[in-house]
């Protein structure tokens, strides 16, 4: 029984110090510094202040002008009134995502500092401490088969457990919705690890916390309660067994109803239906017809492939889908996790099945409600994924996901790198290209930082009415560059563009002309100012950047006779 406990300890607290410094780095690494001893604006310390203060909406007026609507909810009502995301009613502010993550860390840290808790600090704490007791009970598992793995092959296990279950994309940018899911991964393993403790030990007491986690999982992200649920049913024929897991868990899902009426009269009213939000996002409506295409993009969505580093993207939303649908960019889930493909180990007869089946159940239950809810949503993976990694790795041989562990971290790596919205290259463009160089050995595919750019095209006077040419582009998508040539109106227009979503933008008019237009385009890295020029006269001046570019990623129309766009990679 030592070896058994023994074996997988070196490769515990192994493992343990690689995660804690990795998702410390990772959650400061795209500049969101940890800022201790402040009074800070995030909406968990919005809640918390209220909550310290002596009731349960938030410490924010909402607007003269936003309460003047007719209609404040409705989507089109100006952004700049509303403290958008939160839930108006009864002329107050409140939250509707989950009171959990308040009371287990935000209102205690603030009656204890009288500042206010980083949210970046929190999901910190909530991804780590959940990660050791997701570890908990994979070795608890594995203690309950009596497998004694290699400790190599344990350790590989835990960095996947890490790593490959969506963590890292929260931790990449923070903010209340990423908070609200950190809590509820950190209390679902929690209580997880607890009954996989009562299951080798058979005392009873080991059930009162974990009914306890299960609950605050409710009180974190309400759907998750069907894990509790799952498991409660696990017990029902152990009858003290199940009274020491049921009475926690009713009572916090109680005290959840009673804080829902105390805010809005009704104990099972979370606030969606008063949310400031966009179209389509007010309510939860779950819908069959939803079901594949949820599926499809939940599990299945293959990212974008490139050469340059980080090399996975997540793919665009495709112009295919239906407006009422939301879909943000995403990896599926078995990219990040191929070795879910195991999971047909979990169903065979062993000790551990009781815990293995409460994983599936609950994993594919999860990802059931998700995808019939319209919401395709990277960082809502961690709500059924952590589940299904658990248990394929207690379940199946480890020698299978050692030989996955590349493609795994692989991908799931380069998600974190690159999380929502590219946050540590748009914020830390230097701090990207540095660590983009130490995996670039090509120099056509290393990234560069601000590079200077050169290219002479030659274009007819005119082109035929709606013609639209990109004569130069660089970058990848989130710090993506383009110069434009459009014919619209009857007028040349060269359109510079630079960023998501157009962030960046300069416009310039061609005069007429019956000769060749000669447009001499040059990128300056000392003052980040593109200009171009026609037959030598300036035309267009755009400041912009920074610009991260590798040699290959810049391309220009067929006629470009510039001899130093990068392609020597210096």
């Amino acid at each position: 029984m030592s070896k058994i406990l023994q074996a997988p300890r070196l490769a515990f607290f192994t493992a343990a110090v690689i995660v804690f410094s990795y998702y410390h780095w990772q959650v400061r690494a795209a500049g969101n510094d940890i800022a201790w001893g402040h009074d800070l604006a995030g909406y968990y310390n919005f809640l918390a202040q209220g909550l310290t203060q002596g009731h349960l909406y938030l410490p924010v007026d909402p607007s003269p002008q936003l309460l003047a609507q007719p209609n404040p909810w409705d989507p089109k009502v100006d952004d700049s009134l509303k403290l958008f995301d939160a839930v108006l009613f009864n002329r107050r502010y409140y939250l509707y995502h989950g009171i959990g993550p308040a009371l287990m860390a935000f209102a205690p840290w603030r009656l204890l500092t009288r500042h206010d808790l980083p949210e970046n600090a929190a999901i910190l704490g909530f991804g780590f401490t959940g990660w050791l007791f997701a570890a908990g009970a994979f070795l608890g598992c594995l203690r309950l088969q009596r497998r004694t793995p290699h400790p190599v092959l344990v350790f590989v296990a835990l960095l996947m457990l890490a790593v490959c279950q969506g963590v890292p994309f929260l931790l990449n940018r923070v903010w209340v919705y990423e908070v609200a899911i950190a809590a509820g991964y950190f209390c679902i393993s929690a209580a997880l690890c607890f009954l996989v403790r009562y299951l080798n030990t058979q005392v009873n007491s080991w059930l009162l916390p974990a009914g306890f986690f299960f609950g605050m999982a409710v009180a974190c992200r309400p759907h998750l309660g069907l894990v509790g649920a799952l498991a409660l049913l696990l017990l029902l024929k152990h009858r003290r067994a199940f009274l020491h897991a049921a009475l926690p868990f009713t009572l916090v899902c109680a005290a959840v109803c009673f804080y829902n009426y105390q805010r809005f009269n009704q104990p099972l009213e979370f606030g969606t239906r008063y949310l400031l939000s966009g179209a389509n996002q007010g309510e939860v409506h779950w819908l069959l017809s939803h079901l594949a295409r949820g599926f499809h993009y939940l599990l299945l969505a293959p990212p974008v492939i490139s050469p340059v580093f980080p090399w996975f993207h997540a793919a665009p939303r495709p112009a295919t889908v239906p407006l009422s649908y939301t879909l943000e960019p995403l990896i599926g889930a078995l990219w990040l996790a191929p070795i879910l493909v195991l999971l047909p180990f979990a169903l065979r007869k062993t000790p551990a099945r009781p815990v293995l089946l409460i994983l599936l159940s609950g994993g594919f239950g999860l990802l059931l409600f998700l995808a019939g809810t319209g919401w395709s949503v990277q960082r809502y993976q961690v709500d059924f994924l952590p589940l299904l990694l658990l248990a394929a790795l207690a379940s199946a041989p480890l020698v299978i996901p050692a030989l996955l562990v590349v493609p795994c971290l692989a991908v799931s790596l380069a998600l974190g790198i690159t999380g929502p919205y590219d946050e540590m290259l748009r914020n830390r463009p230097a701090r990207y290209v540095k660590i983009a160089q130490w995996f670039s050995p090509v120099a056509n595919l290393r990234p560069r930082l601000n590079p200077p750019i050169n290219a002479l095209f030659t274009r007819p006077a005119t082109r035929p009415e709606g013609t639209t040419e990109i004569l130069l582009a660089a970058g990848p998508t989130a710090a993506h560059y383009e110069l434009r040539f459009m014919q619209a109106l009857g007028k040349p227009t060269l359109v510079s563009e630079f960023g998501l979503f157009g962030a960046s933008k300069a416009t310039a008019e061609l005069a007429p002309t019956t000769s060749p237009r000669h447009l001499d385009v040059r990128y300056n890295p000392a003052d980040m100012t593109l200009t171009v020029t026609e037959n030598g006269v300036p035309v267009l001046r755009h400041k912009f950047g920074p610009l991260v570019t590798a040699p290959a990623e810049i391309t220009s129309g067929p006629e470009q006779t510039s001899d130093a766009l990068l392609r020597d990679g210096r």
